[in-house]
């Protein structure tokens, strides 16, 4: 799954990380191409341990839960990313052995920067 977006929006995304709020809303309206739908919001919520990055059972909604740390260091990944970041770049967010804060049960997640 891909999460897309400006630096401003990326940024935006990392203070809802931070705050832990239910909800976000996103623009579904885009083309979704090479994927089949587009996801109409993001809800993030407070749990313990690693960070579980899923799609709601009716595809709507990006799921992100973990404890405070945990969802802190993606959102500073996240946040160095849209910084740092080239236009048309991408990053994986994907759990691989001993990540440092991804549970192994998390869906692999794209985030591309654009303009």
């Amino acid at each position: 799954m891909e999460l897309s977006g400006t630096t401003l929006e990326l940024l935006r995304l990392v203070e809802e990380l931070r705050l832990g709020r239910e909800g976000c809303r996103l623009d579904p309206s885009g083309n979704p191409t090479p994927y089949s739908k587009a996801l109409s919001s993001i809800k993030v919520r407070r749990t313990s341990g690693p960070v579980l990055v899923s799609v709601s059972s009716d595809h709507e909604i990006l799921e992100i839960q973990g404890g405070v740390e945990e969802v802190e260091m993606l959102a500073a990944t996240v946040k160095e990313f849209a910084a740092e970041g080239e236009y048309t770049s991408h990053l994986h967010v994907e759990y691989l052995p001993d990540h440092e804060f991804l549970s192994p049960n998390s869906e692999p997640l794209v985030v591309a920067l654009v303009e």
